[in-house]
């Protein structure tokens, strides 16, 4: 069960109560009771708008296989979600929440994999996620029903708005979720089963040089640390790229980035040896992942030295979801699939700090305050 305000553009009372996360062959339910904890009616449009009749802010997280799920919804992405629509008797309209009634809600989602064991609910909503709420097999296959009454529910009422089962043209999204690390020296990646290590082309090399530096060995270490723990002998290859800002000519630019991403290989392949097979490659400045140029055209260097950056990229090996991590927490030892699931919490833990902000220097402030931050799996 999850308190929270509800809303985009005003903000309400709600309650959440999650009876079960059923997986079938063909979808996934996720089964609820919503109810107001406000003393006066609420806005039905749960929050997004006056024709906000269904569920779609819900939104499924695989913590552990890195998937977000999103409803399965009508014709396209701003379809309404199929399942429970707060709609009224005479109209496609919502209808308010009425205090003390529990309306049971139910959505549907793309099907889970086997390994799926539990899953957090992440709403597209200001209110916290539930974790670990455990995926079931089975369960009464969803089913169109009709609204329970033309009339308006009463205070301790259990109220059946209209259900709609999937069919037709049905819309269908599953993401990944991606892994960020960086630190002033490197950025680690990760998207579905690929990973990317970026590193400063100024902590290895000299100005407009492709020969390695002094420090560079600490760095690249590092990596083939990192490398040989996590990348897949079965999925070759580890490609090794260069990048440019945009100062100099495009040819040379070329050429550097070429020759810098083969001074990174052959400094991996010494350390990590001929079982790996590695492809170097240079992009020059085609592909910035920062401006080198600020709006009025003045020169960014910020931005280019984020651009001078050779990337290592490999396969990881595959963990399996019942894989966990028995040493003491550290960053290599947490990332990726080696932490379970977190297990619910009815209370997000206390305050741990708190600031004041205020809005392009308005009079009135927010108080901000800051509650524990927490892994959910990977």
């Amino acid at each position: 069960m999850s308190e929270g305000m509800v809303g985009f553009y005003t903000a309400n009372p709600f309650k959440i109560e999650v009876q079960a996360i059923e997986r079938h062959a063909e979808l996934t339910v996720l089964r609820m009771e919503i109810m107001t904890t406000a003393t006066t009616n609420t806005a039905g449009a749960f929050g997004y708008g006056t024709m906000q009749t269904s569920f779609a802010r819900f939104r499924l997280l695989d913590p552990i296989g890195r998937k977000i799920y999103f409803t399965l919804r009508e014709k396209d992405s701003n379809g309404d979600a199929f399942g429970t629509r707060n709609r009224t008797a005479a109209a496609d309209y919502p209808e308010d929440f009425v205090p003390g009634v529990r309306y049971p809600v139910e959505v549907y989602f793309p099907p889970l994999p086997a390994a799926a064991k539990a899953m957090s609910i992440v709403p597209d909503l200001p209110m916290g996620p539930m974790t670990g709420i455990p995926v079931t097999d089975g369960g009464a296959e969803p089913a169109a029903r009709e609204r329970g009454s033309s009339e308006m529910p009463k205070t301790g009422d259990t109220f059946q708005w209209p259900v709609v089962a999937p069919g037709g043209e049905i819309w269908s999204g599953v993401s990944d979720a991606n892994e960020l690390v960086e630190t002033p020296v490197k950025t680690t990646t990760q998207a579905g089963d690929t990973e990317t290590i970026g590193l400063r082309t100024d902590v290895l090399f000299t100005f407009d040089r492709a020969r390695l530096s002094t420090k560079a060995a600490a760095v690249l270490d590092d990596v083939v640390e990192e490398t040989r723990r996590r990348a897949d002998l079965a999925k070759p290859p580890i490609t090794i790229t260069g990048h440019t800002d945009n100062k100099g000519d495009d040819d040379y630019n070329q050429t550097l980035s070429v020759k810098r991403a083969e001074a990174v290989r052959q400094y991996l392949a010494a350390k990590l040896g001929s079982d790996y097979q590695y492809r170097p490659e240079g992009k020059g400045e085609r592909e910035p992942i920062a401006k080198n140029d600020k709006r009025d055209g003045s020169d960014n260097p910020a931005g280019r030295a984020r651009n001078r950056r050779v990337e290592i990229s490999y396969s990881i090996k595959q963990q399996g979801p019942d894989v966990t991590s028995t040493t003491s927490p550290s960053t290599d030892q947490v990332r990726g699939s080696t932490v379970a699931p977190a297990s619910f919490r009815a209370d997000p833990g206390g305050r741990v700090a708190s600031f004041t902000w205020s809005f392009k220097n308005r009079a009135d402030q927010l108080k901000v305050d800051v509650l524990p931050i927490y892994r959910d799996g990977a």
